[in-house]
């Protein structure tokens, strides 16, 4: 037997060559995998992905960072509630309900997730808008098209709703959900740390439509998102699936925060009386448009017609929604 022989009996019949051959292989597989993962993930941000039709649930948390005293948590849960027409315009009815979860909310109120509101999509130009209770016309909420350099803009931008309007995407780049790759726009500083996020078909990482308060402030962020039932994101810094378990619409084991406020009589002929005083009421009709607002411990609808009408009730307690009858 000669040396050569005796030599890849030894090395297990690899010669040098073999082996070099072997991991340079092995570094091209690697390399067109990547390529590869690299190349799915890009093909799949291409295309749009749309929010759901149905059964979507957003779970945030708040708190009140500064009080320490008090440690005041809570819960906000936004969901679609079916749908409605505005001018032959179909939109999204989004639905919220709001629970203290620790501390005390006669300490404070941690920020919930805006209210109620209208959601509208249009998926050929990448926008999504919205249609605040009070408010007769849209407001884009969120544009994909947005490329790195450009400035935030619509309701998170606007003084009169979130004020965020120097923020700018710093970075786009892709996050896994469930099977897919979706488009994220990451939002910040010039020194590239990101504030927050928007994902396609899912929203902000502060939740749907809640606003950044800026870090060491009272501020909010979605822990989790669901639809039908099924987790599609939880928050890598807020890993808390509690406000996602269920849809909220059924109400078990799920306490509104101001449950025991209720408006009587109703139905009414027009004058209803409040179990508090109320710091704010904002009384609105079934299209979502503003009526009026005023405070106290009434509600005089005696000059509208007999319908339902729908308020947003704020007391020390916390924020509270009253479905409001009128019959004559």
């Amino acid at each position: 037997m000669n040396a050569l022989a005796v030599h890849l009996i030894r090395s297990g019949g690899e010669n040098p060559a073999g082996r070099l051959w072997r991991v340079v292989s092995h570094a091209l597989l690697v390399a067109m995998l990547s390529l590869f993962s690299c190349s799915l993930a890009s093909a799949q941000t291409s295309v749009y992905h749309p929010f759901p039709d149905s059964n979507a649930v957003w779970g945030m948390g708040s708190g009140c960072i500064f009080d320490m005293t008090c440690g005041t948590g809570a819960y906000t849960r936004d969901f679609y509630n079916g749908d409605t027409l505005f001018a032959g315009q179909e939109y999204k009815v989004i639905s919220e309900q709001y629970m203290i979860i620790s501390g005390s909310s006669d300490c404070c109120n941690p920020d919930f997730g805006e209210g109620m509101c209208y959601l509208r999509e249009d998926t050929i130009q990448r926008m999504v808008y919205i249609r605040p209770l009070g408010i007769d016309n849209d407001i884009v909420l969120y544009d994909f098209t947005l490329g790195v350099g450009d400035t935030l803009k619509g309701y998170f931008a606007d003084y009169d709703f979130c004020g965020m309007e120097n923020e700018t995407v710093h970075s786009i780049d892709s996050i896994l959900i469930g099977s897919t790759f979706r488009k994220r726009m990451n939002f910040g500083s010039v020194d590239g740390y990101t504030d927050f996020s928007f994902i396609e078909g899912i929203g902000s990482t502060n939740g749907l439509k809640a606003c950044f308060y800026g870090f060491g402030e009272m501020g909010i962020s979605l822990n989790c998102f669901s639809v039908n039932g099924e987790l599609l994101y939880v928050s890598p810094d807020a890993p808390d699936t509690m406000p996602c378990e269920e849809l909220p619409v059924s109400n078990s084991g799920y306490v509104v925060l101001n449950a025991e406020l209720t408006a009587t009589p109703n139905p009414s002929t027009g004058l209803f009386h409040l179990g508090q005083t109320a710091r704010h009421i904002t009384v609105y009709n079934t299209q979502g448009t503003l009526l009026f607002r005023t405070h106290g411990n009434e509600v005089d609808l005696g000059a509208y017609p007999p319908g339902v009408y729908s308020a947003v009730v704020e007391t020390k307690k916390g924020p509270s929604a009253q479905r409001l009858v009128v019959v004559r």
